[in-house]
């Protein structure tokens, strides 16, 4: 019985983390097929269109973009290919652009 109770604990915390971990996430998004692609979160269309024309140019597969909030404003974090981590500045340029509230509350797309 304890072991049950220990185990729905650390699910518990865990559920807890991953929560406050996406707190502050704003969107996410992944370069697949030479597109960028929604994973998750509300984006404007100019906001995607302004990224995607910065990235996408560079052909680099499984990249992940992951809009978050930093201090009040917009910051954007980039995983995976080199040449897109080469590009961040470009990147952080066009998403402080955009102020939190406009992305929070852009229409919910797929």
């Amino acid at each position: 019985m304890s072991w049950w109770l220990f185990l729905g604990l650390v699910l518990l915390l865990l559920l807890l983390a991953l929560g406050l971990a996406r707190a502050n996430e704003l969107f996410v998004l992944t370069l697949r097929g030479g597109k960028l692609r929604i994973v998750r979160g509300r984006i404007p269309r100019q906001l995607l269109a302004d990224l995607a024309d910065v990235v996408e140019p560079s052909g680099a597969e499984g990249t992940r973009l992951r809009g978050v909030v930093r201090g009040g404003r917009a910051a954007i974090d980039v995983r995976g290919d080199p040449l897109v981590a080469n590009m961040h500045q470009r990147l952080r340029n066009v998403i402080s652009l955009w102020p939190v509230a406009k992305i929070r509350n852009a229409p919910s797309r797929r």
